[in-house]
């Protein structure tokens, strides 16, 4: 692959999701693109810009978008966050309201798989147990990747992919294979449990764009994907997200990301857990 097409790409890739690849990375580039090249018979990778540059190349980009784009997220990463949660974050939520003047929403923004959401949503439902008469609450995930929401909505885990769980939360929260039956490489797999699962949906998001017709969220987890922006699009992804979070909700960051860029109106109240006014 040359400078000039790894550029191109990377650039593309950029503008269409604002994530920053280092063009000068041709081996991760060409990784992620010679399956694709193969699948649609291509000798070269100037026939594939032919293609982006192409009447096909509104959906070619968005497959381009899948192959680079990169998704790490297993169960309760940085648990730090799930236990301010359970202690600090629902009790303040449900203070103002939130669970009965209206549902309590948790909207995992770049949920990738979707550990991260169900990880939530064990929290929250054993908060919601605890509390006479209940809660009314959902979450959401989004992502820009229509593969990782299909897998994130079919809640299918291995033994592997489950290991930051605890394991009578695998007891109540996720249906484990009958031996011999549906297994990986010898092992169980999980699937998330019809009750929890009925309180999801996921929606296919770019977060440099938009959202008017989004609902509003109480939380948000928007954790290690701003280190993946510029500034300006930095900004423009906190802008979109911190306009659907409702007055006295929060906003969760990774805590590698830089907090450069925030809108006014959030107010720091933790490690990476800010407060919206």
């Amino acid at each position: 692959m040359s400078r000039r097409i790894a550029r191109i790409l990377v650039e593309r890739l950029k503008a269409v999701a604002g994530i920053r690849v280092d063009p000068q990375n041709e081996q991760f580039l060409t990784f992620r693109l010679n399956r694709r090249l193969d699948a649609l018979g291509l000798a070269s990778y100037e026939d594939y810009l032919s293609i982006l540059e192409g009447p096909k190349g509104e959906a070619e980009t968005a497959r381009l978008v899948e192959m680079l784009v990169t998704h790490t997220t297993s169960f309760f990463r940085e648990p730090a966050h799930f236990d301010w949660l359970a202690k600090t974050g629902l009790p303040s939520l449900c203070d103002k309201g939130a669970g009965r003047l209206h549902p309590l929403t948790i909207w995992s923004a770049a949920c990738s798989t979707g550990p991260e959401l169900w990880s939530a949503g064990i929290v929250v439902d054993q908060f919601a147990q605890a509390i006479p008469g209940g809660l009314r609450w959902g979450m959401i995930g989004t992502d820009i990747s229509a593969n990782v929401l299909r897998r994130a909505a079919g809640a299918v885990f291995s033994a592997t992919e489950m290991a930051g769980i605890r394991e009578e939360d695998k007891r109540q929260y996720f249906l484990r294979s009958r031996p011999g039956v549906a297994t990986e490489n010898g092992m169980p797999i999980f699937r998330v449990a019809p009750e929890l699962r009925s309180r999801a949906s996921f929606l296919q998001a770019n977060l440099l764009q938009p959202l008017p017709d989004f609902p509003l969220a109480d939380l948000v987890f928007l954790r290690n994907v701003l280190i993946y922006f510029a500034l300006e699009d930095r900004q423009t992804c906190l802008g979109h997200v911190c306009a659907r979070i409702r007055s006295g909700g929060y906003l969760l960051l990774g805590h590698s990301d830089s907090h450069h860029g925030l809108p006014p109106g959030l107010t720091q109240c933790g490690p990476s857990i800010f407060r919206k006014v």
